[in-house]
């Protein structure tokens, strides 16, 4: 290593820092206690271009951004940046990698940990390099993790259906890793769908939100079908813990720290930690069916998210099973108009099929190709922002939009 600038939140990490400097054996080193912008300042004043940086950025959290944009700019193509810090956001972890970050790390990860990051050889199929490299004006650019949430509007809308799915759609079509985590504690039906079989499981989170979620656990939790991670939930019917939403928020941190694409399927439920992953999601799959009961559920969901801040570009709409015959039907119009929002994707009614698949166990997907297996490949397209949506016009300042922007 050429050279290690470390620049620190505040004086009482110092002892952290020299391990760091003493694990890497750089031919330089410069510690420094600044916001990212002070540094910015403290490297043209002493005219250094170190080809190594250690961001602490401590409590901060979004408005930190603006500041390391200015240290990209004081910044040679190639160098190498690894983040610390106190947050544990989602958001705030994808918007720092999207700027060439190496990584984020909570603090105190290990020196010795965060010298390996520094060092470790670029991924091959990276489709850029893991350099800083100064954001555009104040644009961000986009970040290539995603996290899906699917939940339905009413319970049996088949939300679970669509995640297995997708998920496995996607773990074929995109770049890196999937992993697909079955939410409901209680009545989850993933494991039975794939015919999986795994002791442990979403439990692990659930039983025991003190332990905390690291990589370790996550390794012991994932069983695999094919091209996708699976993480089930039990096979027999418990209570359900009380849970955390600070522990669902650490769950999504680690797995996209470890996976491109994170997909959750959680329970006909309305609680503090579903509504804690819907706000870490890049997108939620909200699935409906055209009839009275599960229309008017969807108008409540849909409130219900605006009202913790997750503006309607993040919500994808999706009609299930239709085409269906429903005594209560509803119009897609009415549908768009109760519940202030377009409907993006339409999949059609397919029971036998599904039914066929259920009773392999297999994914849609691997069946012979049938229009259900089309709709959900679009859908997955979709999600990965391969594709346009199913309607003929866009939501406007939509997922889709922001991405060809």
């Amino acid at each position: 290593m050429r050279s290690l600038f470390v620049i620190l939140s505040q004086p009482d990490r110092e002892a952290w820092a020299q391990a760091m400097v003493a694990a890497a054996a750089p031919a330089q080193a410069h510690l420094v206690v600044a916001t990212p912008q002070e540094a910015a300042r403290y490297l043209v004043a002493q005219a250094l271009n170190p080809s190594h940086i250690v961001l602490d950025i401590g409590h901060r959290g979004h408005d930190v951004l603006e500041e390391i944009d200015a240290l990209a700019q004081q910044c040679e193509p190639g160098t190498r940046v690894v983040a610390v810090g106190d947050t544990n956001d989602i958001l705030l972890y994808r918007a720092i990698l999207a700027r060439g970050v190496l990584d984020y790390m909570h603090y105190p990860t290990p020196a010795a940990a965060v010298i390996k990051a520094l060092e470790a050889p670029m991924a091959a199929a990276a489709p850029t390099p893991a350099v800083v490299t100064p954001a555009p004006g104040a644009a961000t650019a986009p970040a290539h993790k995603r996290v899906i949430m699917f939940m339905s509007a009413a319970s049996g809308d088949g939300a679970s259906t669509l995640a297995i799915n997708t998920a496995y759609a996607i773990s074929k079509m995109a770049n890196g890793r999937t992993v697909l985590v079955d939410m409901d504690y209680q009545f989850g039906m993933v494991a039975k769908h794939l015919g999986l079989q795994n002791q442990y499981g979403i439990a692990d989170v659930f039983d025991h939100p003190e332990r905390g979620v690291d990589a370790v656990l996550i390794k012991r939790m994932v069983a695999s079908y094919g091209t996708l991670h699976v993480i089930t939930a039990p096979a027999e019917l418990r209570y359900l813990p009380s849970v955390n939403a600070d522990a669902i928020r650490n769950l999504i941190a680690t797995l996209s720290a470890t996976y491109d694409n994170v997909i959750f399927d959680v329970p006909h439920v309305w609680l503090p930690w579903v509504a804690a992953a819907a706000q870490q999601s890049t997108q939620l799959v909200l699935v409906a069916q055209l009839w009275l009961k599960s229309v008017s559920h969807a108008a409540r969901m849909m409130r219900a998210l605006r009202e913790i801040g997750i503006p309607d570009a993040r919500v994808t709409a999706v009609i299930n099973r239709s085409g269906s015959k429903f005594r209560e039907a509803i119009d897609p119009k009415d549908f768009e108009r109760v519940c202030s929002t377009r409907i993006d994707y339409k999949i059609t009614n397919d029971i036998k099929t599904i039914v066929t698949a259920e009773a392999a166990p297999s994914t849609l997907i691997e069946l012979p190709s049938s229009q259900i297996a089309r709709d959900i490949e679009r859908l997955a397209r979709g999600l990965l922002g391969q594709a346009e949506t199913v309607t003929a016009g866009e939501k406007s300042g939509g997922f889709f939009s922001r991405l060809k922007g």
